[in-house]
This record gives C-alpha cells, sequence and structure tokens, in this order.
C-alpha cells in the first residue's frame, strides 16, 4: 500500500489540556512527538474531541481524497508506522469497509463516506500492548518502561555493549557508536552522541554531550549540556562539565566543576579544582592551553587564559592570565610555629 493512500487523523482529547501527561518526556519525546513519528509517512491532522464526540463525526469532517482513513490518538505512544500499515494491509486484502482497531479504527473511505450501514471487522493486532494508552501517570510509567527496552534492545543490536539493559536509561535521540560501553544506572539524555570504544560507568547522566573516541566517563559524573569530550580522555568520579570543551587525551579526574571553559589537549586537571564561571551577574569563559597542568584545589576565576604547557600550583587562586610555559602560584605561604603546644 502506498503511504500516500493513507490519512491518519489524530485524536487528542480535550481533558488533556489542562494536565502534564502531553507534555511528560517518554524517553526523550513527549507522547505527541512519539506519535507524530508513526505517523510522519503519511498526511495527518490532528484534531481535538470531546468524549461525547462521534468517530463518524469525525471521520465524515475530515474526509480526504486518500484510499484509507486511519483514526487513532496522541495517547498511544507504542504505536509505530508498522502497526498502521499492517491494519491497513489487511482491510485492503480482506476487502473491508470498517476495520476496528484495538484502540481506533480503519476506514476505506470511500465505501463508507458513501454508506449509512457498513459491517465492522475486529482487527487482532499482532502487537497489541503497542495499543495501551497512557491516560494517567501509572500507565505512562509502564509504557515508558516497554520503550526504554526497545530502544535498548536496538542499541544492543547495532554493537553497543550494556552490562545492565534493564537499569540504563537512553533517549531516542541519543547517538551510540558500535563499541561504546554503558554500565549500570546510566542516563543519557538529548542529543548526546557517544563514539566508538568509550565506556561510560555507572552513575553517570549525560545531556546534549558529544564524547569522542575511547574515553572513560564516571562513575558518577555528570556532563550538561554543549559540553564536549575529546578522544581518549578521562572524565572521573564526581566531576560535573557544563558548557564545556575538553580536548583529546586530557584527564579530569575527580570531584571537579568545570564550567564554560575550554581545555586544550594533554592536560591534567587535579582533584577538587573549581572553574569559577559566574560572579552572580554574568558567566564568563576560561581558556586553557594545551599541555597544562592544574594542581589540586585550585580556583580558577574568570575570565581567564592559561597558556600551554603551564603549571598551576596546588591550592592556588588564579585570578590573572598565565603566559605558556609558566608557574603560576597563589596561595598563602606556610609558617611554621614551633613549640606553639605546651604542657
Amino acid at each position: 500500500m502506498q503511504n500516500d493512500k493513507i490519512f491518519v487523523l489524530v485524536l487528542t482529547l480535550e481533558q488533556y489540556q489542562n494536565t502534564t501527561l502531553l507534555s511528560q518526556s517518554i524517553c526523550g519525546r513527549t507522547m505527541g512527538e512519539w506519535v507524530n513519528q508513526a505517523v510522519a509517512p503519511f498526511k495527518s491532522k490532528v484534531v481535538t474531541v470531546s468524549p461525547e464526540d462521534d468517530i463518524m463525526t469525525m471521520f465524515k469532517q475530515n474526509i480526504t481524497p486518500a484510499t484509507y482513513t486511519v483514526i487513532t490518538y496522541v495517547d498511544m505512544p507504542l504505536l509505530t508506522t508498522e502497526d498502521i500499515l499492517d491494519a491497513v494491509d489487511y482491510c485492503f486484502h480482506k476487502n473491508v469497509p470498517a476495520l476496528k482497531l484495538p484502540r481506533g479504527w480503519v476506514f476505506n473511505t470511500n465505501l463508507v463516506a458513501e454508506s449509512e450501514n457498513f459491517p465492522v471487522t475486529e482487527f487482532n493486532a499482532a502487537k497489541t500492548q503497542n495499543y495501551q494508552v497512557a491516560f494517567n501517570n501509572s500507565q505512562i510509567a509502564k509504557i515508558r518502561t516497554i520503550m526504554q527496552e526497545r530502544i535498548n534492545q536496538q542499541h544492543l543490536k547495532n554493537g553497543v555493549v550494556m552490562t545492565d539493559p534493564a537499569h540504563t536509561y537512553i533517549d531516542a535521540t541519543v547517538q551510540l557508536h558500535a563499541g561504546v560501553t554503558l554500565e549500570p544506572n546510566v542516563h543519557l539524555c538529548g542529543k548526546t552522541i557517544i563514539h566508538e570504544g568509550t565506556v561510560i560507568l555507572d552513575g553517570c547522566r549525560i545531556e546534549d554531550t558529544t564524547i569522542g573516541q575511547n574515553s572513560q566517563i564516571g562513575p558518577n559524573a555528570h556532563l550538561r549540556p554543549n559540553s564536549s569530550i575529546g578522544n581518549h580522555c578521562r572524565i572521573g568520579n564526581y566531576v560535573e562539565v557544563k558548557r564545556s570543551r575538553i580536548g583529546d587525551n586530557s584527564k579530569v579526574a575527580h570531584m571537579t566543576y568545570v564550567g564554560d571553559t575550554t581545555i586544550g589537549k594533554d592536560c591534567n586537571v587535579g582533584c577538587g579544582v573549581i572553574f569559577c564561571n559566574y560572579n552572580g551577574k554574568t558567566k564568563s569563559n576560561t581558556i586553557v592551553g594545551d599541555g597544562a597542568f592544574i594542581g589540586s584545589n585550585s580556583c580558577l576565576i574568570a575570565p581567564l587564559e592559561v597558556g600551554a604547557k603551564t603549571y598551576i600550583a596546588a591550592g592556588s587562586v588564579i585570578t590573572e592570565a598565565l603566559p605558556n610555559n609558566a608557574l603560576g602560584i597563589a596561595r598563602a605561604r606556610q609558617a611554621i610555629k614551633e613549640h606553639y603546644v605546651t604542657e
């Protein structure tokens, strides 16, 4: 059946308009976005209806030249293009004017439009779970579980390794290359892209971030939107990266905040470093050159530039630009008071 011979009328109930059901995310998309994906190959129209509205009235008010009219609902996010085509093909091959779906209808447009009485055939769908309705939060949670399993199984077929698929959470918009490894309790969100050979350790949340080849992230790292991690990088435990770029072969290994920062290649950022990007009113950028070494427990106050192959001593608070090949120290000199404690 050619797609241009099918018209899909998508009904949304007016009772949903004052709820959060239509806006809830189901693996990165709303219910409406999932249904739009299913009907994308066909001409379609969305109509808001009340529970009292009659299906035949809706059909006759929206007749098109298409051979078949499919009526479905916006609250069925599991529905797929294949489900629609299977139902229409059945209607075509069995030459029936009206097909009652588990939820919805398929009409032979001309036959039903010209007749007041016509036989109705029940359709035994092969995948009845795809017709489940997301009518409350409990049902949405069940549908989300099914959708997540569907997404994860596709990534597994494509060569992604998951050590615990039941506890791996991936949005539909995420791109994973073959050879990526995901440990349990990983959340991959938005338009995240992860290239081959990279390992995401347990407990990480990654949003709208691109990660290169053969890097290691986590455990318990948080990569926030508009970040980019290069090839062969190490982002360790309790590291947060926000709107920053980290170059190839660089390491940010422990308990560090990297915000509004560009870090070059072959850099090392020590434990407890803070890139201070916010002064209470505006956010500013920090640039770190290739091969720099940032000592532990340092604070870099933006706006700031740190030159290539520059060292920053542990515990420093850096407020001024550092040239290439320099050493920056900004901390109080240690004082020793001998015999301070007396009996």
